[in-house]
C-alpha cells in the first residue's frame, strides 16, 4: 500500500517516489498545493477505490497522514 501511496504522490506532485518519507508533508513540497492536493485526493480514491470525506482530506496534508487515513479504510 505505501509504495502505491508514494507512486501516486510522485505522479501528482512531480518527485521523485524515493524522496517521499515520513517528513513528507505540504510544508516540505512546494508543488503540494491547494490544487495539487484536490488533484493528489482524487487520484488516492481512484487507485484505491475509495470515497475520502472532508475530515480525512483535510487530515490528509502530510505521506504519514495519508498512509494513516488510507490504513484506517483497509
Amino acid at each position: 500500500m505505501e509504495a502505491r501511496i508514494r507512486q501516486v504522490m510522485a505522479d501528482i506532485l512531480g518527485i521523485d517516489p524515493g524522496a517521499i518519507n515520513a517528513g513528507t508533508s505540504m510544508e516540505t513540497v512546494p508543488a503540494w498545493d491547494s490544487a495539487a492536493h484536490i488533484s493528489l485526493v482524487a487520484a488516492l480514491e481512484e487507485e484505491f477505490g475509495t470515497s475520502l470525506d472532508v475530515g480525512e482530506i483535510e487530515r490528509m496534508l502530510s505521506y504519514r497522514a495519508i498512509v494513516e487515513v488510507l490504513h484506517g479504510r483497509g
